[in-house]
This record gives C-alpha cells, structure tokens and sequence, in this order.
C-alpha cells in the first residue's frame, strides 16, 4: 500500500499537467478572438480600465493617488495595474494577465472539485468558470478577477483548517475590491465546521485578515503620508453611502432611477448567466446542500448576490462564478463522492411534492400513509379498482383491492384467509371469520 501512494501522487500530478495544459488552451482561444474583435490598446478598455491606468499613471509619474487622481477602490489594485504598466505599455497586456489570472482559478476551481467529486467534475466545473468568464467581462481588467483568486485559496486554506492564512488571503482579496468582505459568513462558517475545537480560531482569521488589510494602508501611510491614507479610507469605505444611491459625482456610475429599470437592467445581467445559475439551481434543487463545504458555496453565492442590489454590473457575477461552477458540476460525480441522487432528508422537488399532495387531498380523508391499520409490517388496501390493472408484479387483493407497499417501501403480503384486514372498520361492523380449515383436518 505503501508503494500505492507516490502512484496516486503521480498520477495527480499527471492530470494536473494535461488540465493545465487544455485550460491554457481555451484561455488563448479567447484571448486571441477578443483581441480580433475589438483589437488591442487603450481603444478596447472599459471605463474602469481607463481610470485604472489613469490611477497607475498618476503613481508612476510621482504624483499622489486619492488626491491628485480619485477612484473608490482600494489600494492594492492601484499598485497592481502600475506594476503591470511599468512593465508594458498601458492596456497592452491586461487581457493577457486576466487570462492568466482566470486559468489560475480554474486550476483551483478544478482542484477542489477534483478532491470532492472526481477528476470529470472538476475539470468540467474548471472549465465552465473559463468559458462563463467571457459572458461576465472576465477577460477585461477588472478588479474583481484578483479577488476571486485570493477568495478561492481562501476557501481552500479554510477547508484544511488553516485559518490564519485563510484570513491573510481574504485580506489580500479585500485589498483588491471592497465586497471580498462578504465572503466572511460563509468562511465564519467553515471555522465553526472544521475548527478542531480551536476556540481561538475565529480570531486567528479575523485578526489576519484585518492585519493585511491594514498593512496595505499603512504603507500607503508610510510613502505618500497621512492625507492620502484618509482620502485612501473615505474613497474605499466612506463613498459606500453615495455609491449606494447612485449620487457619486467624481465617479459617474449608471443607477437606475425606477423599479422598471433596475427589474430590466437585472433581467438583463441573469440572461449572461443563465445556463451556469440554472445547472446550480437545478442541482441545489434536486440534491440540497449535503455537505459542510456545499453550505459554505451556497452561502457565499447568497452574500454575493447581494451586491447586485447595488449595481447590476456584469463583472459582478465572477465573484460567485466559481462556487456556481462548483455546485452546477457536482452532477457529474463517481463512485462514493455521488452518495445519492438526493439529499439525505429528501430533496426539494420531494418535499414540494408531498406538501402539495398533502394541501390536495380532500379534507377530513387519510392520506394512505394516515390510514388506521398502516402499523407496520401491515397491508393498507386501496378502494376497489374499476378498470386500472393492478401493479406489474404485484399481488391483487380479494374483491379487486390492490395492496400498497408495506412499511419501509417495501412490497407486504396478503393477509391469509381468517387474518384481520385493517381496513379501519369497526370491530363490530366486521363479519365473523370461518373456522380455519385446519381444525377441520384436525377434526
């Protein structure tokens, strides 16, 4: 058995290679058809790429960010975007590190489902992530994207119970887009689940993740000084009120001013991921959420959903892509990691049902499983049946009664002749059995 594993290891890292190698693959398909489209250079930016570079600029130059040139994101992106422009030509190469950053998380995407379901499941879920990026403007620079990277190791440190540094990369995810933050509950959640009763464990992940974030102020304390830390603060937390409602006049940002038009402008945004939310829906639906791990997905979808109230944005949609992808591809899982094709206490469509079998039966009338005599090892009989042929297989009671399946689903017996039926009649309402025929033998 010994000899057994570095195989296994091997063989790992076998599978890893060839997946490496397909998602690079689908990612330079994309990347060279978006470049054919809309060609390269500043002419394809997006308005944030603009006023990414913008930012990046006024850095490189020597100038003062969040004072000579404002943007309500944190930090972190800034010095990013400025790295990648001292590098290249600003615009040149953001499709090219986006790309990469996306295999990134697929490999990881795949790795964790790889672990929970089967090689299939996660390169199926890996590679759903990779496509669906292309719907959700994933190969445009975006802060969202490095958040999602650090967001998924963080779950992955979580899951081994590592929550210090499970907490640091949640910082550094904060570091890049302020809504990283909501992915708290559902790792709050991982902590309580596999905390190997470390009761310091929550502060051990609070605290580093607060500890990253604040060290990503404090050099921008150290190097630019105090105004352009609290302009940096008030533009990363402070604008939160005036994004909220739309009345940010540095930034102009769309804010739909009715109902009508947030409903059309939501609409508008599901439509792009339709097929990934529908494949999870449907899955959830059918299966529950079985797991601890699967609770901690379904959480993390729900908190970021939440930031579509907000803006309806399409970028938006990746930072929940992944557990999405996850949850949609978990239909493809073998052998032990499949268990049932339902969740253990019954799935959705199930439970509905019966709830609506319940509200549809006539009132005052047992369902079969309420009628008297239904004690177990016992036969409930059905009314007389007028035309519809009994079960295949299955006995046909006297008079035409076809038996349901006893306790447990599984099929009962007739009762003999002189064995008391429970049909819920009266005692005194039943007829008087004959002698049993053996004590006529007997006789």
């Amino acid at each position: 058995m010994a000899g057994d594993k570095p195989t296994v290891e091997r063989r790992a890292l076998v599978d890893l290679a060839v997946v490496l190698v397909c998602y690079s693959g689908v990612a330079a398909l994309i990347a060279v058809l978006m470049y054919l489209v809309s060609g390269s250079g500043s002419a394809w930016l997006t308005f944030d790429a603009d006023r990414f570079h913008a930012m990046a600029e006024v850095i490189i130059g020597g100038f003062r960010p969040y004072i000579d040139f404002v943007d309500p994101k944190p930090p972190l992106l800034f010095f990013m975007v400025s790295a990648m422009d001292l590098l290249a030509p600003a615009g040149s190469v953001d499709i090219l590190v986006m790309s990469g950053v996306n295999v990134l998380c697929a490999i990881l995407i795949y790795w964790i489902g790889r672990s929970d379901y089967g090689n299939i499941s996660g390169f199926s879920a890996g590679l759903l992530f990779l496509v669906a990026a292309v719907f959700v403007q994933g190969y445009f620079l975006f802060s969202e994207q490095f958040a999602v990277l650090f967001l998924i190791v963080a779950f992955m440190l979580a899951r081994e119970d590592h929550f210090g540094a499970s907490g640091l990369c949640l910082g550094l995810a904060m570091g890049f887009k302020q809504y990283a933050f909501l992915a708290i509950p559902a790792l709050l959640f991982l902590a309580r689940v596999k905390g190997s009763g470390r009761t310091g464990r929550y502060l051990e992940f609070l605290a580093a993740a607060i500890a990253v974030f604040a060290c990503v102020f404090g050099a921008l304390y150290l190097w630019y000084g105090p105004e352009a830390t609290r302009n940096a603060i008030n533009w990363t937390f402070g604008i939160a009120p005036s994004y909220v409602t739309g009345h940010v006049i540095e930034v102009p940002a769309y804010q739909p001013d009715n109902v009508l038009g947030f409903t059309a402008n939501l609409l508008a945004s599901l439509v792009m991921v339709l097929p990934t939310l529908l494949f999870a829906g449907t899955s959830v639906w059918r299966r529950g959420l079985r797991t601890d791990d699967e609770v901690a997905f379904g959480l993390a979808i729900i908190f970021f959903l939440l930031t579509l109230l907000i803006r309806q944005y399409l970028h938006y949609w990746i930072l929940m892509l992944p557990f999405l992808a996850l949850l949609a591809c978990r239909e493809f899982a073998v052998g032990s990691a499949r268990e049932s094709d339902e969740s253990p206490r019954g799935s959705a469509l199930r439970r509905l049902a019966g709830f609506a079998r319940e509200v549809g039966s006539p009132a005052g009338k047992p369902g079969p499983e309420e009628r008297p005599g239904g004690a177990p090892g016992k036969i409930v009989f059905a009314g007389p049946v007028t035309g519809a042929p009994p079960a295949p297989g299955g006995p046909r009671g006297r008079a035409g009664l076809i038996p349901y399946k006893g306790a447990g689903g599984t099929p009962g017996t007739l009762p003999e002749k002189g064995e008391e039926t429970p049909s819920g009649q009266e005692e005194g309402e039943r007829e008087e059995e004959e002698a049993p025929e053996g004590d006529e033998a007997g006789g």
